[in-house]
């Protein structure tokens, strides 16, 4: 994992500590996917859904509770709503 990829995973976990604290319902998140990064890996799907899980275990450990992932293009949207 490099430098930025840590960035990135820690503003994304803080973005939803924020939404956590100020009460909201629901919080969304999105990655994107580069395929021409892709194209190096030798399963492409494995790394995918290695990076979704990372993310959703790092936003469910802030206290949401992923309900859905979807995919669009190259991006991958996730939603969550409060653990309860």
């Amino acid at each position: 994992m490099g430098i930025l990829h840590a960035i990135r995973i820690q503003k994304l976990v803080a973005d939803a500590r924020r939404a956590h604290a100020q009460g909201d319902g629901t919080f969304e998140a999105s990655i994107d996917i580069d395929p021409r990064g892709m194209a190096r890996v030798r399963n492409p799907m494995k790394k995918i859904r290695k990076e979704i899980d990372l993310v959703v275990r790092s936003v469910e450990a802030v206290g949401w509770e992923c309900v859905g992932v979807g995919q669009f293009m190259y991006s991958i949207d996730m939603e969550f709503v409060r653990a309860g």
